[in-house]
């Protein structure tokens, strides 16, 4: 769950929807950036799809007492989320290889799962599935800096689509979430900016504007979301107020 805090409310969005918006966006990723074209079907899948084990787990959201608000994907308990992401990598194997290799490998980058006992063991889970996808889809030497790059894409178009859930519609830059004054994380692996990030800005609550521009045209995405008023909360309970919420939905424009 992406969680955005408000005054009186908290903005809900699933994990899946999240990662369905950054997969439009690969849809319109230029031909002339993206790579090895053979493979283009099974990143874009894998940039859908690479969120799918939140799917139960956004179901049936976890109150934080903590922070008492609902819990993140940023503070999830550790040993679901594993277990889920573990679930979801190996759904999106079994419809294609390639993709469930790339999702392997973007949440074994993350840098804090070596912190946690249960983090280093689903490492070691996940560094057998790697090494066994590579043998069966023959993979070599060279092959390996194409798989960088789509791998870097990933993070990218994920980062990207976390932008437009993370900020309130029309911050300013100083308003905006700290991941992002400087630029998107992990733009800078791209040639074709020359190794700079790409830099985004909230143009109206509606349109957002990415330099250099990556795609094949302005397109319009849309985010659904439920919003879970906190007086409502205190008396009824994060599940059943989750539950009963309507979806809305929110839609911008990634224009450049």
């Amino acid at each position: 769950m992406i969680v955005r805090e408000t005054p009186h409310s908290f903005t809900c969005i699933a994990q899946h929807d999240h990662a369905h918006v950054s997969g439009v966006m690969a849809d319109h990723w230029r031909d002339v950036y993206f790579g090895d074209a053979a493979r283009r079907a099974d990143v874009v899948l894998a940039v859908y799809e690479h969120d799918r084990g939140w799917i139960p787990l956004d179901a049936e959201p976890l109150w934080n007492e903590q922070t008492q608000a609902p819990h993140s994907f940023l503070d999830f308990p550790p040993a679901p989320r594993l277990q889920h992401y573990e679930q979801g990598i190996t759904e999106l194997e079994n419809r294609a290889p390639y993709a469930g290799l790339l999702s392997s490998l973007h949440y074994t980058g993350f840098p804090e799962m070596a912190k946690l006992a249960a983090g280093r063991q689903f490492l070691q889970r996940e560094e057998s599935r790697q090494q066994r996808l590579r043998q069966q889809l023959g993979f070599t030497a060279s092959a390996q800096p194409t798989l960088d790059f789509h791998v870097q894409l990933l993070k990218f178009l994920d980062r990207l689509s976390l932008y437009l859930c993370l900020n309130e519609p029309g911050a300013t830059k100083e308003q905006e979430h700290p991941w992002y004054q400087a630029g998107i994380p992990f733009s800078d692996y791209f040639d074709f900016t020359g190794h700079q990030l790409i830099q985004t800005k909230w143009i109206s609550k509606n349109e957002v504007q990415v330099v250099p521009f990556p795609f094949d045209e302005a397109f319009c995405v849309t985010l659904p979301y439920k919003e879970l008023r906190k007086t409502e909360l205190a008396t009824d309970g994060l599940l059943a107020c989750y539950q009963r919420a309507l979806v809305q939905k929110f839609q911008v424009w990634i224009t450049e």
